[in-house]
C-alpha cells in the first residue's frame, strides 16, 4: 500500500455529520500558504443511489472524474474551491470498480503537491498522512466497514462538534514535507 504523505482523508461513519465542512476548515488553514488539490470521492454502493444527490442512474461509465471549474453552488467539490483549494476533483465509480478507479486517483494524487479528500474507501487502497473518521450516529457506510474504518483512523472527531473540529484543525500543520498531527498541542 503506498504512502501518500502530502494526503489527508477524511471519512465518516454517515451522511451530513460534517465531512465536507472539516475538509473546507483544513483548505482554509493550508490553502494561503500551500497549493491544495481537493477530491470527492463518491463511490456508489448498490441501493445507496439515492443518497447522494445526483442522478445516478445517468451514470454510464465505470469510473467519472471531472475537474471542478463551478463555485456557484453548494456541490462539495465546489465547496472545496470556495474555500481555496487550487484545484478540485469530484470522482464518482461504482463500488464493484474501485480497484480499477484507484489508479486514476493515484495519478491526481501524484501530480498535486498537497491534497485533502472526502472518502472512506480511498483508504483501502493509500496510506495518508493522517486519515480522520468524523464518527455520528448515523451509519451510512456498511456496518461491517465502519469498525475496520475506525481502526485505521489517526484521528476520531464527534460529528458536528465546532470545538473539536476547530481544535483538531488547530493540531493538523506541515512539518518535514508532511502532514502530521502537532504532540505540543492538547489532545482531542
Amino acid at each position: 500500500m503506498d504512502q501518500f504523505n502530502h494526503l489527508i482523508i477524511v471519512g465518516g461513519t454517515g451522511r451530513n455529520i460534517g465531512k465536507t465542512t472539516l475538509v473546507e476548515k483544513l483548505i482554509e488553514k493550508f490553502s494561503p500558504a500551500y497549493p491544495i488539490t481537493a477530491v470527492k470521492m463518491a463511490n456508489i454502493k448498490p441501493g445507496n443511489e439515492h443518497f447522494h444527490g445526483h442522478d445516478v442512474r445517468s451514470f454510464q461509465d465505470k469510473i467519472l472524474i471531472t475537474r471542478e471549474s463551478r463555485i456557484d453552488g453548494n456541490k462539495d467539490s465546489m465547496r472545496f474551491l470556495k474555500a481555496g483549494a487550487v484545484t478540485s476533483w469530484y470522482v464518482q465509480t461504482e463500488d464493484a470498480f474501485l480497484p480499477e478507479t484507484f489508479p486514476e486517483i493515484e495519478k491526481l494524487l501524484k501530480e498535486a503537491k498537497w491534497s485533502i479528500c472526502e472518502s472512506n474507501s480511498l483508504r483501502n487502497f493509500i496510506r495518508p498522512a493522517l486519515f480522520i473518521m468524523v464518527k455520528g450516529e448515523e451509519t451510512g457506510p456498511s456496518k461491517k466497514e465502519v469498525p475496520v474504518l475506525l481502526q485505521k483512523a489517526d484521528v476520531v472527531v464527534e460529528a458536528l462538534h465546532k470545538k473539536a473540529f476547530d481544535a483538531l484543525v488547530n493540531q493538523v500543520e506541515i512539518k518535514n514535507g508532511k502532514f502530521v498531527l502537532s504532540a505540543s498541542q492538547s489532545p482531542l
